[in-house]
């Protein structure tokens, strides 16, 4: 059973307070939230340290702060502090781990958006103890600086700021061909990671060797996807490269077809899909979006479809026909977000065929722009 850290100004009210503390999450107050709270830390770490008497696991998020960015993020001393000071505590015979974990995420806030949770190997406190003993304010800094590396490993870091724009986009525009070049299964996150990891390196490297031509290559780039969202295309479009017409009419054939369950799932399902979205709009800080809808969610969802069952129970109909709209409206719910996002591809495969017909001056700039791209990526 972890017990998680927080920040500590989500606590403010009573009701989400009481909440949060049944769910295993305790405050943890940061200089921001006023000097006079720092004091309550104390407490705090003490929690923390029986925990880990206890032999809990403690979840913390190193850096105590977030940005839409994959880079880490200079690491908060707290989490060393409480690893050391519970040692310290208990004569060095805890023999507490701190375990690194990546997190990689397809989108922050969009749903069904992909999250990759990565493990890395646990970090022994004890290789530090004589350090503490000796120097403490040392032993917290080489602790930090280890922990550093290893997290490093084991997400998406783009360590150059300059650049990480361009980096950013390479790392995603270059993917298919990398996964390509190393045989490599697509979709599978494991595989995905690695590839994105290489191209930064990659990418890095030049930079540091090449700023010149980096420039140049961050223009193009910068280009590139301005010409994207200019023909309101996506960049899966420009690397598949051309669409079959007999593919293109079967897909139209099959949504046509199939439009009577979208509707239905779409009406049927409106409500829990469409509240979470409505209540965080308001949200100012879009890292906290997906948080609060999945929690939203994870609540109306199952009160919904429990209100839908108790509505079937009156419907004039054999108890067969009220069985399958229960179970079939989720399914028909999920369906219709699918081919919501089905049907967005195949007019994006219409948009671009026909500006292919045509000539488009823009098209043929960006896939100009696209294979100069993957040649230079090419050539390191």
């Amino acid at each position: 059973e972890p017990v998680f850290l927080a920040r500590a100004d989500i606590f403010k009210k009573r009701t989400i307070e009481k909440i949060l503390t049944f769910l295993k999450i305790l405050p943890i107050y940061r200089i921001r939230d006023g000097k006079e709270s720092l004091k309550n830390n104390d407490a705090i770490f003490q929690k923390t340290i029986d925990v880990l008497k206890n032999k809990n696991g403690l979840v913390i998020l190193p850096e105590g702060s977030h940005a839409g960015i994959r880079k880490l993020r200079p690491l908060k001393k707290g989490i060393f502090r409480i690893a050391l000071e519970a040692e310290e505590a208990n004569d060095f015979k805890l023999n507490i781990k701190i375990i690194p974990v990546g997190l990689d995420w397809s989108h922050y806030s969009k749903f069904r958006s992909r999250l990759f949770v990565n493990y890395g190997e646990p970090i022994s406190v004890s290789d530090y103890y004589e350090e503490y003993k000796k120097n403490a304010p040392r032993a917290l800094t080489l602790l930090r600086e280890r922990l550093e590396k290893e997290l490093k490993r084991y997400m998406i870091h783009i360590e150059n700021d300059e650049f990480y724009d361009m980096i950013d986009q390479l790392r995603y525009i270059y993917l298919p061909e990398m996964i390509r070049k190393k045989g490599l299964r697509w979709n599978k996150q494991p595989n995905m990671f690695n590839a994105q990891k290489e191209i930064i390196k990659k990418l890095e490297t030049y930079i540091g060797e090449n700023p010149s031509e980096a420039i140049e290559l961050k223009e193009k780039t910068g280009k590139y996807i301005t010409l994207l969202e200019k023909l309101n295309l996506r960049n899966w479009v420009i690397q598949k490269g051309r669409f079959s017409m007999p593919g293109i009419l079967g897909q139209l054939i099959l949504s046509v077809m199939l439009l009577p369950v979208f509707i239905y799932g779409a009406v049927v399902n409106y409500l829990p899909y469409k509240v979470p979205v409505i209540l965080t709009r308001k949200v100012k800080d879009p890292q906290f979006i997906s948080s609060f809808r999945d929690v939203i969610g994870m609540l109306l969802f199952p009160i919904y479809y429990i209100i839908l069952g108790i509505i079937s129970h009156f419907i004039d109909a054999e108890w067969y026909y009220k069985l399958a709209f229960f179970i079939f409206s989720p399914i028909a719910g999920l369906f219709a977000f699918r081919y919501y996002i089905g049907v967005k591809k195949l007019f994006a495969k219409i948009r671009f065929t026909v500006k292919t017909w045509f000539k488009n001056k823009d098209l043929q700039e960006l896939k100009q722009c696209y294979f100069d791209i993957i040649q230079k990526i090419n050539s390191l």
